[in-house]
């Protein structure tokens, strides 16, 4: 859970959490910011926070990321990160666009 900082107020959620993508196990970044707290460069930085997190204390050799293709926002975040757009895949039977970090890139 993230709250900000200056009235406490809830803004989003996130983790590092298994996944499996296309048979695949990966470890995900997911993050959700509320509407009320959207445009405010929230969700880089609890997703930077996180990153920090998997590459320094858990040692990951990479992230995946992935969001719906219509989450420009989302997508966004991502690419600012340094994830790079691996390809499309179908998740929860909706199309999403997979992303990826390379620990090189986030350590």
């Amino acid at each position: 859970m993230f709250r900000e900082r200056a009235s406490g107020a809830f803004v989003g959620r996130g983790g590092l959490r298994h996944v499996e993508v296309a048979g695949s196990a990966e470890v995900e970044l997911a993050y959700a910011v509320m509407a009320a707290f959207w445009g405010r460069g929230l969700a880089s930085e609890m997703a930077a926070a996180l990153l920090r997190h998997g590459g320094e204390r858990l040692g990951l050799r990479g992230i995946v990321a992935f969001t719906l293709t219509t989450n420009a926002a989302s997508r966004r975040v991502m690419e600012k990160l340094g994830f790079r757009f691996e390809r499309d895949i179908v998740h929860a039977g909706l199309p999403h666009v997979l992303y990826r970090l390379s620990a090189h890139d986030f350590r």
